[in-house]
């Protein structure tokens, strides 16, 4: 075991005040007071009678460099610039009315984009529409009538559907019950109804456009719960 040795403890007395001191143009071993009106603190230690005084310098410097910042507080500005171009200097890349169309039935895509409602009713897509419903037919006719359901011959699909589908617009009457076509709720199965319209013949008895809805490969409802308020829809799960 070592035994104590007190000249250790002395030297490491005498070293503490040197090590703790920092030389600069503000220490003196014999003063205790400010550089350029600089506020200071001193720390003193004393070792064997002697007094060994430390000034810090507390000079702080400010880095105030502004930051651009692109909301505009102080202004109010709106921040947000929108084009003001007319809309001929657009291109339309896509559009949508009644659910299904432009994705089942037409072909012509990129011509039926860049089209207007006036040239649905002008009757100019009917011919790929018609030839669309047909072929739909030739695939499906058979399940239909496996589940029992009589299907539209393709005049009378088309005669069914001419109205709910050309021109291609969403549709409502407000002196009417609202529901789909006219416009729709959540809970409009709005595309079975269109299948139905488009593949049933809806004059035999027993059939009607909501068959395909109540089908038990559809769910029933919603699996959870709508809103009361705005925005109506259930948090996304």
């Amino acid at each position: 075991m070592n035994s104590f040795n007190p000249s250790k403890l002395l030297l490491l007395g005498l070293a503490l005040p040197l090590l703790t001191a920092c030389p600069s143009d503000d220490v003196g071993t014999d003063e205790v007071g400010t550089t350029d009106g600089d506020t200071t603190d001193a720390d003193t230690s004393t070792t064997n009678g002697t007094t060994d005084t430390t000034t810090v310098d507390d000079t702080t410097t400010v880095d105030d460099t502004t930051t651009d910042d692109t909301t505009d507080t102080t202004t109010g500005e709106d921040p947000f610039v929108f084009a003001g171009d007319a809309p001929d200097a657009y291109t339309r890349v896509d559009r949508m009315g009644m659910p299904a169309v432009a994705t089942a039935v037409i072909t012509s895509k990129d011509d039926y984009n860049a089209a207007n409602p006036t040239d649905d009713a002008n009757n100019d897509f009917v011919p790929e529409i018609s030839d669309s419903v047909v072929g739909l037919h030739m695939a499906l006719d058979d399940d239909l009538m496996g589940l029992g359901a009589v299907p539209c011959a393709p005049n009378v699909c088309l005669a069914q559907a001419g109205p709910l589908v050309i021109p291609d617009t969403l549709k409502i009457d407000l002196s009417a019950e609202p529901g789909f076509p006219n416009g729709r709720t959540l809970t409009d199965p709005v595309v079975d109804v269109t299948l139905a319209v488009v593949m049933l013949d809806l004059s035999v008895m027993g059939q009607d456009p909501f068959l395909f809805a109540s089908l038990p490969l559809n769910p029933p409802a919603n699996d959870v719960p709508f809103l009361a308020d705005f925005p109506y829809l259930a948090d996304p799960n």
